[in-house]
């Protein structure tokens, strides 16, 4: 029997590739409870070999939504914890919990990514897209598992083929796979696909607000962008509770502190990552394949030969 107390759907993945809007879609149906902060990040410390706290403080995300029949959270950075995060999801939520991974085309993800860790100052103003890529190729598996430097995980987080196959193996008709293409060209079908997949109505899907979320911008001050990256954490649960309060507040900071991220005029540095991916997004690819999925993306169904499209 299910706990009511814990969630049985995760949105596991991946960074940068719409989850948040995924969560703020979701959180509207009736039948589908949300975790009161979007990325409790419980089984995170998994991921780097750390202790996990108890499912208690877990249960406190949901003591709101507990009559809900599907009850979830969405905390991207799972995706990468490989095995060991994958055995304490099933060993802590059950063998009847279900997965949806959302993916992106992996350069438009890095320079997304990349634009979001300087909007939180993570890092330096000063990097450019190339400086980025450069260091990030110097980090091995043993630097990139280590917390600290998930600010440098850009690169290593659009290598989907070499994090896919144990989440395909473990949950098999229970994972969904989406596409941040679908979800921006069609978010409806994709949300009904979803309904259908945990087994709610899908009629309310048609009266969703599907403004997007999370679009990252920049800042002109960084003391006052500072000061409101304080604010916006601490206050998460209250924000989720008061989204059209949040979108105001949001839209008047933008107009005083934001400016948009200047487009990535570096097509040396861009052509250099769509031939570093282009192995793994093959793999990618092929594993898709392979499991069923047909239905592709353009920078992923170009990376089959002929026979398997």
């Amino acid at each position: 029997m299910l706990d009511p107390t814990l969630p049985n759907l995760i949105i596991a993945g991946v960074n940068k590739a719409g989850t948040t809007s995924l969560y703020a879609y979701l959180s509207q149906h009736p039948q589908i409870g949300a975790s009161a902060i979007k990325e409790t990040c419980h089984f995170l410390p998994l991921r780097y070999g750390e202790p996990m706290p108890g499912l208690d403080v877990y249960r406190e995300q949901f003591r709101a939504v507990t009559d809900k029949p599907v009850r979830f959270e969405s905390t991207p950075g799972y995706f990468y914890g490989g095995q060991p995060l994958i055995d304490g999801l099933r060993e802590s939520l059950g063998d009847d919990l279900k997965i949806v991974l959302i993916f992106r085309e992996p350069v438009g993800r890095l320079v997304s990514f990349f634009n979001f860790k300087k909007s939180t100052l993570e890092l330096p103003e000063s990097y450019s897209l190339a400086d980025y890529f450069y260091v990030c190729q110097k980090l091995n598996r043993d630097n990139l598992v280590r917390r600290i430097n998930n600010n440098m995980f850009g690169l290593e987080g659009g290598k989907y083929a070499d994090y896919l196959p144990p989440w395909i193996e473990t949950f098999g008709d229970r994972l969904k796979i989406l596409f941040t293409d679908d979800l921006n060209d069609s978010a409806q079908v994709v949300l009904r696909e979803i309904c259908e997949f945990v087994g709610v109505d899908v009629e309310p899907v048609a009266r969703f607000d599907l403004t997007r979320s999370n679009k990252s911008t920049h800042y002109r001050l960084a003391g006052v962008q500072r000061l409101a990256l304080v604010m916006n954490k601490a206050g998460e649960r209250f924000w989720r509770s008061h989204p059209r309060l949040k979108k105001s507040l949001r839209e008047i900071y933008y107009k005083i502190n934001g400016r948009p991220f200047e487009p990535a005029d570096d097509p040396e540095t861009i052509n250099a990552l769509r031939e570093f991916y282009e192995p793994y997004n093959a793999r990618f690819a092929q594993q898709l394949h392979d499991a069923g999925y047909d239905n592709l993306p353009d920078w992923l169904a170009q990376s089959l030969t002929g026979a398997d499209k």
